[in-house]
C-alpha cells in the first residue's frame, strides 16, 4: 500500500497559551476530498497552520507526502492592488525559485496553464480585484497548481460566492481529487460536506473522522455545541443545547 498523503499523529498545539487543538490523530489517503467542519475558534485554522509548518508550538507528528499549498479566503486580499490574475497565479512559483534567479518563461507558462486548468485563461490579464468572488477563488487555486502542490488546504473557498460559482469550484475540486491530489476544505456547510469523500470534525479535539455517513446528531452536538446545526435535507435547523452534569 502507498503511504498516506497526510498523516497526523497526536497533534497538540497552539500559540503560547492553552492548546488550540489537542491529540488530533488521522490519516488521509491520496486522492481524497475531505471536508473539515467545526465552529469558529474550534481549531481548523490551527490544524492548517500545523500542516504548513507554521504553528508556533506543537507536539506530535505531522507528515505531508509531496508539496503542499494553502488557498485562503479571497476577502483577505487587497482588491485594489494592481496585479493581474496571471500575476497571482505566478506567485505559486516563488517558493521554489531561488532568490538570485528571476522568474523565467517556464514558470510563466506553468502559471498560464494553471489558469487554463481552472477555466480562466481568458481572464489572465484582468486585474485580480475586478474578477468575481468565484473567479478570484479559482485564481488562488491556480496559484496552488502553479506550485505543483499535491496536497491543497482551502479555507472556506465557497464562502461568499453565488451558487453557480460554488458548484463550479466544487466540480474543479473533484477533478483535482480525481487526478490524485488530496484536498482539505474548511467549511461550515454540513449538508455540502455530506458529498465529500470524508469529513473531519474539530472542536479543539477531534470529534469525528470518517465517511460523511458518520455525521450523526451526536457527532454534530459534540462538534458545534450550542451553535445552529442544519439537519439532513437542509430545510430545518435546530440549536443544540449544552447539557450540564
Amino acid at each position: 500500500m502507498s503511504a498516506p498523503a497526510i498523516e497526523v499523529r497526536g497533534l497538540t498545539g497552539g500559540y503560547g497559551g492553552p492548546a488550540a487543538v489537542e491529540e488530533l490523530d488521522f490519516e488521509v489517503a491520496r486522492g481524497t476530498l475531505v471536508a473539515v467542519l467545526g465552529p469558529n475558534g474550534g481549531g481548523k485554522t490551527t490544524l492548517f497552520r500545523a500542516m504548513l509548518g507554521e504553528l508556533p508550538e506543537s507536539t506530535g507528528r505531522v507528515r505531508i507526502d509531496g508539496p503542499i499549498a494553502y488557498v485562503p479566503q479571497t476577502e483577505r486580499y487587497r482588491l485594489d492592488f494592481p496585479v493581474s490574475a496571471l500575476d497571482v497565479a505566478l506567485m505559486g512559483a516563488y517558493p521554489a525559485t531561488p532568490w538570485y534567479r528571476r522568474i523565467g518563461s517556464g514558470e510563466r507558462a506553468r502559471a498560464a496553464t494553471s489558469l487554463e486548468r481552472v477555466g480562466l485563461a481568458d481572464r489572465a490579464h484582468l486585474q485580480f480585484g475586478r474578477l468575481s468572488g468565484g473567479q478570484r477563488q479559482r485564481v488562488l487555486i491556480a496559484r496552488a497548481l502553479t506550485r505543483q502542490a499535491r496536497v491543497i488546504l482551502l479555507d472556506e473557498p465557497l464562502s461568499g460566492v453565488d451558487h453557480p460559482s460554488a458548484e463550479r469550484i466544487l466540480a474543479l475540486l473533484r477533478e483535482l481529487r480525481d487526478e490524485g491530489r488530496t484536498l482539505l476544505v474548511s467549511s461550515h456547510d454540513i449538508e455540502q460536506a455530506r458529498g465529500f469523500d470524508a469529513v473531519l470534525c474539530v472542536n479543539r479535539r477531534q470529534r469525528f473522522f470518517g465517511p460523511p455517513e458518520g455525521l450523526t446528531a451526536s457527532v454534530l452536538h459534540e462538534t458545534y455545541g450550542g451553535e445552529i446545526v442544519v439537519l439532513e435535507g437542509g430545510e430545518e435547523a435546530i440549536v443544540v443545547q449544552h447539557h450540564h452534569h
